[in-house]
């Protein structure tokens, strides 16, 4: 038995190294692979970004909009303000404009808090 060991031990050599070079090809593909994820969690990080900052224009600019037509909203606190709109815009004249506006501008509304 230990004569065979000696016998296959250039074969063995050459296994291992095979092996060990599998083991290295393998590292630099995760390496690669762990790089690539990386890139694509900031691509989706940055499309998230531009998303966020839209919203956040749009608020602020629409919100902008209510103050100047409205400047008494500014003094009105937040929750009082909220409940204030909710029935102001849930009232029938408001819906019967709104539906108004949607005949005259068709508006395609997507899902999500915009």
């Amino acid at each position: 038995m230990a004569h065979e060991y000696i016998t296959d031990l250039p074969k063995n050599i050459a296994e291992y190294r095979r092996n060990q070079a599998l083991i290295a090809k393998a590292e630099r593909e995760k390496i690669i692979l762990a790089r690539r994820i990386q890139r694509l969690e900031n691509l989706d990080e940055y499309y998230k970004r531009g998303e966020r900052a839209k919203r956040a224009h749009r608020l602020i600019t629409k919100g902008a909009a209510i103050e100047s037509i409205w400047p008494g909203s500014k003094e009105i606190e937040d929750a009082d303000f909220y409940q204030l709109m909710q029935k102001i815009l849930s009232s029938n004249s408001a819906k019967a404009i709104w539906e108004a506006y949607q005949a005259e501008h068709p508006v395609q509304v997507e899902g999500g808090d915009s």
